[in-house]
């Protein structure tokens, strides 16, 4: 981490200590090479804002005060200019993360990916170490595809992290204690989310075969427990360990706390549109709009959240991990200082 990135990253601690506009949740496009049916970014149909379209776009965001963007799709590399996104983020100094299914991670994406300077994190989404399973819950055949990407990935020691997400649910929730021997094995993190079901724009959907029994929620809200205590014992998972504990809760469909979606974090989508997070209709397109007026509309929708998180709550990690990490700063960087010298210990040990 340069002295740059890390002056950076104690400005985003900073504003989220105090609840200010801090991140942006890019749906950088609707596409996907993959049809997971727990998913509905791949069901929509939408435009798609381009790279002269966009750095008015974040101009504006950066100086209104957000400091980081997660990038997300879709599949953000199936986009032709992915890195010139990058490069545009670059020149205006946000920080930046980004989720792929890891299909299209090609030599010469990976020799790209070291000319970034504000990326902090690659999240690999997985989901199953099972070719059959993992064909069920991605819709493609793709996972020998995806190790062999990975592997490339992290022999080209970038200077970012790299982490898997997991998923759970009701299919690949037995699959979790070997996903995270699986990191540990490569030496990155784990990030593990409870699926969110039910009507929504994109990261959720209905489908029937992820409502689980009682049985089941019970043993999946037992291994976020686990994951809690594993992560305060320095295991490589990449959440604060109350993210986990709240995940067990809401598997359980008890209440979770009030949602801060609209406050640090908004999102983004391919086509211009501004929204409180990805389950609500735009409130005003920020080609149109500067962000100032759009965030006053925001505020506005606060009834709305509160209605939403009563009767289709979610768990996603834009509103719930990004509060708790807030209100839990010290607790998560101690956290976090530990589990990265477990990993260099372990790492040593390895070699």
């Amino acid at each position: 981490m340069t002295p740059s990135v890390a002056i950076k990253l104690l400005h985003v601690f900073l504003r989220m200590r105090l609840c200010k506009p801090t991140f942006v949740s890019f749906n950088s496009l609707n596409s996907c090479n993959q049809t997971c049916p727990m998913c509905a970014v791949w069901r929509q149909n939408s435009n798609m804002l381009t790279l002269a379209e966009m750095e008015p776009i974040f101009r504006d965001l950066k100086q209104f005060g957000f400091k980081v963007i997660e990038i997300s799709g879709g599949e953000p590399f199936l986009r032709d200019d992915i890195f010139e996104i990058f490069a545009m983020l670059d020149r205006i100094g946000f920080l930046y993360t980004t989720a792929t299914n890891g299909t299209l991670l090609t030599s010469e994406v990976i020799e790209k990916l070291k000319m970034t300077k504000g990326l902090l994190q690659i999240a690999v989404s997985i989901d199953s170490l099972n070719q059959s399973t993992y064909e069920h819950l991605r819709g493609r055949n793709f996972l020998p595809v995806v190790l062999q990407n990975l592997e490339m990935l992290l022999a080209a020691k970038l200077a970012f992290p790299v982490k898997l997400n997991l998923v759970m649910n009701r299919i690949n929730y037995r699959e979790t204690v070997k996903f995270l021997e699986f990191a540990k094995s490569k030496g990155i993190s784990l990030s593990v989310f409870p699926i969110n079901q039910g009507e929504g724009f994109f990261h959720r959907h209905s489908d029937p075969q992820f409502r689980a029994t009682d049985d089941e929620l019970q043993e999946m809200a037992g291994i976020f427990r686990e994951l809690a205590r594993l992560r305060r014992a320095g295991e490589p998972l990449w959440e604060y360990s109350g993210f986990y504990d709240l995940a067990a809760e809401y598997v359980l469909g008890k209440p979770v706390g009030p949602c801060d979606a609209g406050k640090m974090y908004i999102d983004l989508n391919a086509d211009g549109q501004v929204a409180v997070c990805l389950d609500h209709d735009g409130v005003g397109d920020i080609q149109q709009t500067s962000i100032k007026d759009i965030w006053h509309r925001l505020e506005s929708n606060q009834e709305k959240i509160k209605a939403c998180n009563r009767e289709t709550p979610c768990f996603y990690t834009c509103t719930y991990n990004i509060s708790l990490t807030a209100r839990n700063e010290f607790a998560f960087l101690y956290e976090a200082v530990r589990v990265r010298i477990r990993q260099l210990l372990e790492r040593r040990t390895r070699e």
